[in-house]
């Protein structure tokens, strides 16, 4: 179990079930473009990559861990979705990237005071 949790086996199950199956069932079920890059793309898989950046930041874990959600989903989008989304994978890096970063920053400006 110690292997699991040094590979973060929770940032794995969130990048491989929003990066790579819900692309996979949104094309099974023809959902429609608007639904798809106004839901799925900029509520569900930004706020999931703020969270994971957040939760990264907060539990002091491994910085590249930020790297598992935006891969998996450049995966999916790369074998599933239209071509212009897979720029979204870069944005749901510089998502992760930035809240754990601003994150880290808030937590040690608390411990100085």
């Amino acid at each position: 179990m110690d292997h699991l949790k040094k590979l973060g086996w929770p940032y794995w199950v969130v990048g491989i079930g929003l990066g790579l199956v819900v692309p996979a069932v949104a094309q099974l079920l023809a959902v429609s473009a608007v639904i798809r890059f106004g839901v799925l793309l900029l509520v569900i898989n930004g706020s999931a990559a703020i969270a994971v950046g957040r939760v990264i930041a907060r539990r002091q874990q491994p910085k590249w861990w930020v790297l598992i959600f935006p891969v998996c989903y450049w995966l999916g989008a790369y074998a599933f979705l239209p071509r212009y989304t897979q720029y979204f994978a870069l944005v749901y890096l510089c998502l992760s990237y930035l809240t754990a970063g601003l994150s880290t920053m808030v937590t040690t400006q608390e411990t100085k005071n």
